[in-house]
């Protein structure tokens, strides 16, 4: 089972409160938290495989009215 981090830049006047209700509500999405730096959001994703993976990053995540960007991290398996 593919394994990945998202990394969320929220839309400008977007609180992350805000985003972390939408994110969790997506059945892929195991853990989501608030970060400091460059993103405000890090989402756990896991899913079946890299299909279902690209479809959960593109069109659930993505269509977030609150998300601006992402950069994906695919963790790689021992």
């Amino acid at each position: 089972m593919p394994k990945a981090y998202v990394l969320i830049v929220a839309k400008k006047g977007i609180q992350k409160d805000d985003l972390l209700d939408p994110l969790m509500s997506i059945e892929e999405v195991k853990e989501a938290y608030q970060v400091l730096w460059n993103f405000d959001i890090v989402a756990k994703i896991i899913v079946k495989d890299i299909r279902q993976l690209k479809h959960t990053i593109i069109s659930k995540i993505r269509q977030l009215p609150e998300v601006d960007k992402t950069v994906t991290l695919i963790a790689a398996e021992n």
